[in-house]
């Protein structure tokens, strides 16, 4: 099969001088891209220099920081045959603890940064190689079979410590033409644009491999960047070509309440914003429509989307060329993520059944862009990844999200970990924080988080605010979840600003936010 490594270097002999990836950094106020040849070339080097400390098969953490090296590197790893581990430097604010379980699971060989992070490197015990310090080194491509793991992706930790997601060179592959043909991307007419940190899923495949299957471009920067100032993501494109970019839930939301002056904004060559967090808030479609259309911004572009590091990254997908459909189940209005893509998609219930349309239960998929499984974790790999349904049918991967297939579309739920049962009832706790959200216009999104806790008598509804103004929103908030979800508050903790834990593409982490809540009380937070 073709892998990422064989296009790279067909580029780079067919479109030598074509630009690749452009990094954009603001504190600098610089562009800087890298070609095709470049690109190979650079790679061929660190692959040559991997080879010394490292065999096939090995892992090299990746331990750069946002920017043109981080992709070289990733890549040189794929040269080399080993398997990357894309991370962060070690002085990454908050993610030590992180980093120090991932490399004690997948207990790399050598590690590979930048000449100005490798004094935060010292320490962890490893050979580290600077891939900015190499010069031109010639290295002979080996055959890469297409079930050699290309990389480990780690979960980002929504419902559970973190796991080594094993993606082979063959799930690369298949999911990034699979995310091409869902986007109708133009090959040479088209490119991408992300914020997203690189050692995310969306992020890495966003940036480095969208553009790799048809020798395209990107055009990319650093998410503290857009979170300072967040019209930069729709200054990143300079060239006129179709525009392509993804970002979670959140994000847009950001978008609409930091962006004041659109004098400059001009969003008519972007053709997809794809939106992929958790349940996708049909507030935040209308909210960033009407505060972009007049500059630009076609609400056909909004593209809800759902996906998961086990299959990659990426599953389904609303059309680009409609808007999205928003549909009723009960009292909750849903956003559709719209049908699979080249893959297969059944809805379980906990036994096993799959389940007629309509109904809610666990997402099960199988298709080429499914991953091996955990890396040294046989037991939860063959409980997640090789599930057989009451019908016969398997292996599947049991994504352990709860969603719903209507009119063969999909709709997302929630997590299944995440689901609030109290008194025999679901409750999803998108729901409840949406509730509270409009309470008071300080409780934004990314503020809130609603999880339940075990009593002897019956689930606790817990509510986690990070209060920003001197008044005391407790009583609003009883009183609103009270009246629309008939359900009682057990605790409003009112709390500083960053004690909500945070996935690395921005989404809340409810389970560590509750071990967090469950801890205070001394009690076990697992």
């Amino acid at each position: 099969m073709t892998t990422i490594v064989d296009l790279v270097a067909r580029w780079a002999r067919e479109k030598p001088d074509q630009p690749a990836y452009t990094y954009v950094d603001y504190r600098a106020d610089s562009r800087t891209t890298l070609t095709w040849a470049e690109v190979d070339g650079r790679a061929r080097a660190v692959a040559a220099t991997i080879r010394k400390t490292a065999q096939p098969g090995d892992r090299v953490a990746v331990l750069l920081p946002q920017g043109l090296d981080y992709l070289v590197a990733v890549l040189g790893s794929f040269y080399a045959r080993t398997i990357a581990v894309p991370l962060f430097p070690p002085d990454l604010p908050g993610h030590r603890a992180r980093l120090d379980g991932v490399l004690a699971d997948c207990s790399p060989v050598c590690a590979l940064t930048t000449t100005g992070a490798l004094e935060a490197c010292n320490g962890l015990g490893l050979p580290v190689i600077a891939t900015d310090q190499l010069g031109s080194i010639e290295w002979e491509l080996e055959a890469i079979d297409g079930d050699e793991i290309a990389y480990l992706q780690y979960t980002s930790g929504s419902t559970g410590s973190p796991a080594g997601v094993m993606v082979s060179h063959a799930n690369l592959v298949a999911n990034i033409g699979q995310l091409i043909e869902a986007f109708a991307f133009r090959p040479g007419r088209s490119m991408t644009v992300s914020w997203l940190p690189l050692f995310h899923d969306m992020g890495l495949m966003l940036a480095f491999g969208v553009p790799i299957l048809h020798g395209d471009r990107s055009a990319f920067t650093d998410p503290v960047a857009f979170l300072m100032r967040p019209a930069r993501w729709f200054q990143l494109a300079d060239e006129a070509l179709d525009v392509y970019t993804a970002a979670p839930n959140f994000a847009y939301d950001h978008c609409v309440q930091r962006i004041t002056d659109k004098s400059n904004l001009d969003l008519t060559r972007y053709k997809a914003f794809l939106n992929g967090a958790e349940p996708i808030r049909p507030a935040t479609l209308t909210a960033f429509t009407d505060a972009f259309r007049d500059h630009g911004f076609n609400p056909t572009s909004h593209v809800p989307a759902y996906g998961l590091a086990e299959a990659v990254v990426f599953v389904a997908s609303a059309p680009i060329d409609a808007e999205p459909t928003i549909a009723t189940f009960g009292s909750t209005e849903l956003v559709s993520c719209g049908p699979p893509r080249g893959q297969t998609v059944v809805i379980a219930d906990p036994d096993g059944n799959p389940l007629p349309p309509g109904q809610i239960g666990e997402i099960c998929i199988a298709g080429p862009n499914v991953a091996r499984g955990y890396w040294s974790d046989p037991a939860r790999t063959e409980q997640t990844f090789n599930a057989t349904l009451t019908d016969g049918t398997g292996p599947w991967l049991r994504t352990g999200d709860l969603g719903t297939l209507y009119a063969g579309e999909l709709y997302l739920t929630g997590r299944l970990k995440d689901l609030i049962i109290i008194d025999g009832r679901n409750h999803h706790p998108q729901d409840l924080e949406a509730t509270i959200h409009k309470t008071h216009p300080a409780l934004k999104p990314g503020r809130v988080v609603a999880f339940s806790i075990p009593s002897p008598d019956s689930e606790h509804l817990i509510v986690v605010v990070e209060h920003i103004t001197p008044d005391d929103p407790t009583d609003s908030i009883r009183a609103a979840v009270k009246r629309h979800h008939d359900l009682r508050v057990h605790d409003v903790v009112l709390t500083q600003r960053g004690t909500i834990h945070k996935t690395s593409s921005g989404k809340l982490a409810r389970h560590p936010t509750r071990a967090w809540y469950l801890n205070q009380l001394g009690l076990d937070g697992g």
